[in-house]
């Protein structure tokens, strides 16, 4: 298929299949970087009713930036993956300081900040800043995998990135970029196209992981008095959820990633 055959089928459709999501309706880089780090590994539904309620909490980069921390994980519960929280504050933080409440617009600068990767770069710069950069997500990479590399295997994202540079409709970038999502997300139902990437790793079940049991933990946590418990408490309440995972390990983890901090005997956000 050549690059304008491919531009026009994917454009085309999706006129007739656009998703409606509400930070496709702003500029404002924090609005839309708010949503970026809820996306990461977080289904579209999920977020949308977290999404609309962050920023009913924190509707400005400067009231997240000042934000009690407390406030913060209680805003955030129920997305998981809570470091995204903390790196999110922070990077409000800097903004405000460093760059005077003002998101740089280079990707490169924007890796920089906490939590802000190498996609999360480019999109963001594409979205609030009509940046030109090609980027992939699981979807765009599904898309370009199933119509460029058919019947090929351990594809790079670098050799995909070839493509999509190409192929990147450059007069009207955020709209592309949305269809590319659309298109992979729904249209291409067989999500075993991206074992065929390179770069495919399986994401683990939520229930019963490693990572759900530190959930609770954090959700226990917030609904005690003082958002306080004992070490004793908490192990009382893995028991009781049949964690398989030792209550030493699995709070250590949270104080390692400055999630809660232990006084003697107790633990706290």
């Amino acid at each position: 298929m050549t690059i304008l055959k491919f531009q026009k089928k994917i454009l085309s459709w999706h006129t007739k299949n656009r998703r409606d999501m509400p930070w496709r309706k702003t500029k404002d880089p924090y609005k839309i970087l708010v949503s970026e780090i809820m996306l990461q590994q977080t289904q579209v539904s999920r977020v949308i009713p977290k999404y609309l309620a962050f920023l009913r909490v924190f509707p400005t980069m400067a009231q997240l930036a000042k934000a009690p921390r407390l406030k913060l994980l209680k805003a955030w519960s129920g997305l998981g993956y809570w470091r995204r929280a903390l790196s999110l504050q922070n990077t409000a933080r800097i903004v405000q300081g460093t760059y005077a409440g003002k998101f740089p617009q280079d990707p490169k600068t924007l890796e920089t900040l906490p939590g802000i990767g190498r996609y999360t770069a480019r999109a963001l710069a594409c979205f609030a800043f009509g940046n030109t950069e090609a980027f992939l997500d699981t979807n765009i990479r599904r898309v370009y995998l199933h119509f460029f590399f058919r019947n090929k295997h351990d594809i790079s994202d670098k050799e995909i990135l070839k493509i999509a540079q190409k192929a990147t409709d450059k007069t009207r970038i955020k709209e592309w970029h949305y269809a590319l999502f659309d298109y992979g997300a729904t249209a291409l139902k067989d999500k075993a196209i991206n074992k065929r990437s390179l770069h495919y790793a399986k994401q683990s079940k939520f229930e019963g992981s490693f990572r759900s049991f530190r959930t609770g933990i954090m959700r226990f946590l917030l609904d005690q008095p003082n958002q306080k418990a004992t070490t004793n408490k908490i192990k009382r309440m893995l028991r009781k959820e049949s964690s398989p995972y030792s209550s030493e390990k699995l709070l250590a983890s949270l104080e390692k990633d400055d999630l809660i901090k232990k006084r003697g005997a107790s633990y706290s956000l």
